[in-house]
């Protein structure tokens, strides 16, 4: 929740910005939804309208906690708090629910979202408003630049239009495991119920190989480590799957031209 609050502007890149730059709430909700698979494969977000309300959702489909509680949290915490940064509004959502078990203290969950009216178990994560509310203007709107992010992010979508679910789940399997190794074909295969043959003919289906999605994994997770500045490069270098601070270094220069420490440094 207070990561929610505190995170730095641009940390989801071409969604954050297209929903920013919208006119209205329902304008942005609805570019969550239409670009969540930009971020992640295999989360799915749904923007409905029933009666004189207005639901966001995310959920994962067969997985009944969610992402797990803190992500959970966080997911419907940032929602809150961008909806009260883009409007200047003190927004209060008429309720809110979660995938996990309600946790044994939850007030300062109550005391950031202003209500009491919170659900626990519900195997997804939302929150409700006025269906009024998403006429809400944005006080960030940008028409002009607007065109330009959906236009860019319509091309990234296509970029990875097919079968990318499967891509998701594996992306996750190995996210899971990289802080024990670096999972082989037959690990990750087990993880998703299917045999290390049918894994790989759905990699080259896909265009991609294993290898390939363990360094992106690996980079992605770098990434993000590096930008929470808070634990130090072995440490990072451990949570990506390396035994030894060398390998990652050369990794991670080879990524991006850049040392982690000039990565840091430019807050990129």
């Amino acid at each position: 929740m207070h990561v929610a609050a505190s995170l730095e502007r641009g940390t989801y890149g071409i969604l954050e910005f297209s929903c920013t730059s919208a006119p209205t709430v329902g304008e942005a909700l609805r570019r969550v939804v239409r670009y969540m698979s930009l971020l992640n494969e295999i989360v799915d977000v749904t923007l409905v309208e029933r009666g004189r309300e207005a639901q966001i959702e995310q959920k994962i489909p067969g997985e009944p906690l969610g992402v797990g509680r803190h992500a959970n949290e966080f997911f419907v915490a940032y929602l809150v708090v961008q909806f009260r940064k883009l409007t200047g509004s003190p927004y209060v959502p008429s309720r809110a629910w979660f995938a996990h078990p309600a946790p044994r203290d939850h007030s300062e969950l109550v005391k950031l979202l202003g209500t009491t009216n919170v659900e626990f178990g519900r195997e997804a994560n939302g929150l409700a408003l006025p269906r009024e509310g998403l006429a809400v203007p944005l006080r960030t709107s940008d028409p002009p630049l607007l065109a330009l992010l959906d236009e860019k992010a319509d091309e990234a979508l296509k970029l990875r239009a097919g079968p990318s679910r499967f891509l998701g789940q594996l992306k996750q399997a190995l996210r899971d495991r990289l802080a024990t190794g670096v999972p082989s074909v037959s690990e990750a295969a087990q993880a998703l119920g299917m045999s290390a043959r049918t894994l790989q003919r759905r990699l080259d289906d896909e265009g991609t190989s294993f290898q390939a999605l363990v360094d992106g994994v690996r980079e992605e997770l770098a990434r993000y480590y590096l930008r929470d500045g808070a634990r130090p490069l072995g440490e990072v270098a451990f949570l990506c799957g390396y035994s030894e601070l060398s390998a990652f270094l050369r990794a991670f220069k080879r990524w991006t031209k850049q040392t982690p420490s000039e990565f840091r440094a430019q807050g990129t």
